[in-house]
């Protein structure tokens, strides 16, 4: 017989390698919720809510916001519908993924040009650098 395996907080987020604030935390944005409290109040785990927190802690690495992974989560409660819905939220975040990208880019095209206005024989006192960064509302070249 196959008696269910359950998890105290802290066991789960060492399977898991999460916090126990971040699981604390997925549970108050009701995104997971513990199987059930014993009688010495602690929160135990199954392995369905270790599987969830995966699934979360995956989406996050992909940078999924909470609420992308609510609307996730509530799509995979409806096995029968069309994956449509996924396949939409899942454009709309590279769609966001791409404009992050072009904005580091860039960010860092305007770092080698503030990096190439100084050379390091200067001093700090007449750092080119330094000078761009304080001089006031004055935007740094794209």
């Amino acid at each position: 017989m196959n008696t269910p395996k359950y998890y105290l907080i802290k066991e789960l987020a060492n399977k898991t390698q999460l916090s126990t604030d971040t699981i604390r935390f997925y549970e108050k944005k009701n995104l997971l919720q513990p199987s059930f409290r014993g009688d010495n109040n602690y929160r135990y785990y199954d392995e369905n809510t270790f599987k969830r927190l995966m699934f979360i802690k995956r989406c996050r690495t992909l940078d999924i916001s909470l609420s992308e992974i609510e609307a996730l989560l509530e799509l995979e409660q409806q096995p029968s519908q069309s994956c449509h819905a996924v396949n939409q939220l899942i454009e709309q975040h590279i769609k966001q993924v791409t404009d992050k990208i072009i904005e580091l880019q860039k960010f860092q095209q305007q770092l080698i040009q503030l990096r190439a206005s100084c050379s390091s024989t200067k001093t700090i006192d007449s750092c080119q650098i330094l000078k761009q960064l304080e001089a006031e509302n004055k935007e740094i070249s794209n």
